[in-house]
């Protein structure tokens, strides 16, 4: 009864129904251009989002990624070299866990294709299909998976809650998101389109930054800042646990982690559950917690500025 109670928390604060029930954060400076919150119930850490996910993606489109892809611009770009190798790194912890010679394999929101380049050059038995929404990039990504890729493949110039329209996608043995689901206004959504569209036992590989309940990796100002519409384009941050969570009352549980408490991002797979069958396993970080260590990451950067 009491797992049962916390998952409908849980859920609660990703339908965006838990400020009610939650604690701003107040910094001694200016941290963030959105206020900030904690929920007092499950200790999740997020922005409130005030846009829907059509709106939000169009910002990400029209005003984040460079009109022309160049590394040398302040604009963001997965084109660099730390990037990059933060994709290379995800493909070889997805490549460990698949045992069959063909897979097909889905990248939702894939961006500038470069996740796409490292798993195919991994393995290029796979069959790498995709999701994007800006048609500049879904462009750019299909040029790069026709160099690659041996198989056929399909992709889809779309959101990602969009591709449930489409017949060809489904039935993957695996799927990715990477450093994407904190950006999604409605991660629930999200993840219920991807689990519709796996195999029986499909895995899930995501990855995300490693900042939050971990010793501090960089300030926070530096973290939380951003001259974009920070509510709506990235609402929420993610501790090991409280993404545990999110996938477990969508379906899936993580089945294998990387070092997230010492590397530089957290990265997981997760294995497809039947969702009548499935009980959630909700393991909530205590709000005072995570308020107390926002405080001291917050003295910790200032002493290096």
């Amino acid at each position: 009864m009491i797992l049962k109670k916390l998952a409908k928390e849980v859920k609660l604060d990703y339908l965006g129904k838990s400020i009610n029930r939650s604690v701003e954060v107040k910094f001694k400076n200016k941290i963030s251009k959105s206020k900030i919150y904690i929920s007092k119930k499950t200790g999740t850490l997020f922005h409130s989002p005030t846009k829907n996910s059509d709106t939000s993606v169009s910002v990400w489109t029209k005003n984040i990624y460079s009109k022309k892809i160049d590394t040398n611009k302040l604009k963001y770009t997965s084109n660099n070299p730390i990037m990059r190798s933060r994709h290379y790194y995800s493909a070889i912890f997805i490549n460990n866990h698949i045992k069959k010679k063909k897979i097909k394999f889905c990248d939702y929101g894939t961006g500038e294709g470069n996740f796409a380049k490292e798993l195919l050059r991994v393995n290029n038995n796979i069959s790498f299909n995709f999701s994007e929404h800006s048609k500049k990039l879904f462009s750019l990504t299909k040029r790069t998976v026709k160099l690659h890729s041996k198989r056929k493949f399909y992709c889809h110039n779309g959101t990602i809650e969009s591709t449930i329209l489409n017949k060809k996608f489904n039935n993957f043995d695996c799927a990715s998101l990477l450093w994407t689901l904190c950006n999604c206004v409605d991660p629930l959504s999200v993840l219920n389109v991807i689990h519709k569209s796996l195999k029986k036992n499909g895995l899930l590989l995501i990855a995300e930054s490693s900042r939050v309940l971990v010793p501090f990796k960089k300030p926070i100002y530096n973290f939380f800042v951003s001259k974009y519409d920070t509510n709506n384009t990235h609402p929420w941050f993610f501790s090991y646990n409280s993404l545990s969570n999110l996938l477990e009352i969508s379906g899936f549980r993580i089945i294998s982690n990387n070092r997230y408490y010492d590397e530089n991002d957290l990265v997981i797979v997760a294995k497809k559950i039947e969702k009548s069958s499935h009980k959630p396993k909700i393991k909530i970080d205590e709000y005072k917690r995570v308020l107390k260590f926002l405080m001291e990451w917050e003295r910790f950067s200032y002493k290096y500025k």
